[in-house]
Formats: structure tokens, sequence, C-alpha cells
């Protein structure tokens, strides 16, 4: 198809790729209305330049937020996956815990009988 015939359903309803770009990307669509927690990461060059872009464009209001939205969306993607990997996590801390109870009760029960 010729590039003049490509027309995108969001040109045919006078929506700018633009426009689209930031439904697409929006804070809605990425759940990042409710951040609380900052996350402290370093990036290369490279990824740091694509990022300012995207802020540059106004796609993203901050690099944080483009960050963000890609993360969200990467998990979100393998949600059931990532919600087991978090389970199992929780039930390691937990048998942590109990395993170091159980050796300092076995290490003051030593020190009893010294």
């Amino acid at each position: 198809m010729a590039e003049e015939e490509q027309v995108t359903d969001s040109e045919s309803s006078g929506i700018t790729w633009m426009e689209e770009l930031r439904s697409r990307f929006s804070s809605d669509g990425f759940g990042l209305r409710k951040r609380e927690i900052s996350v402290m990461t370093r990036m290369s060059s490279d990824i740091v330049e694509i990022l300012d872009a995207l802020v540059e464009l106004e796609i993203f209001k901050s690099r944080s937020e483009a960050v963000a939205a890609f993360v969200e969306k990467a998990i979100a993607g393998r949600r059931q996956l990532f919600e087991e990997i978090r389970n199992q996590a929780e039930e390691i801390v937990l048998k942590r815990e109990a395993a170091k109870k159980l050796a300092f009760e076995a290490m003051r029960e030593d020190m009893k009988e010294s």
C-alpha cells in the first residue's frame, strides 16, 4: 500500500497522531494515578535520551512518569506471573523468619546449658 493510502483510524476520525500517542501513554492508561513511592534508578545515556525525547514531545510530563508507565505496562502484561513471584517471596520471608527464630532458640538453650 502506498504511503498516501495508509490512513489510520485515528486520522480518519480527526485525531492527530500526537493525540493518539498521548492517549496511549496517558497516566490513566498506565495506572499512574496513584504513584506514592519513589524509586531511584540508574540508566544508560541512550535510554535517558529517549525518555527526554518523550518528555520534549509532551507525551510524558517527566522522565519519572515515562519510566513508571513502561514498568507498569511490562508488569501488567504478565501480572499473574509477577503475583506468583510476589507470593513466593512473601513465603520465603516467613520461612526465613521462622528459621531465625528456631536458630536463636537453639542458641539460647545452648547458652543456658553452659
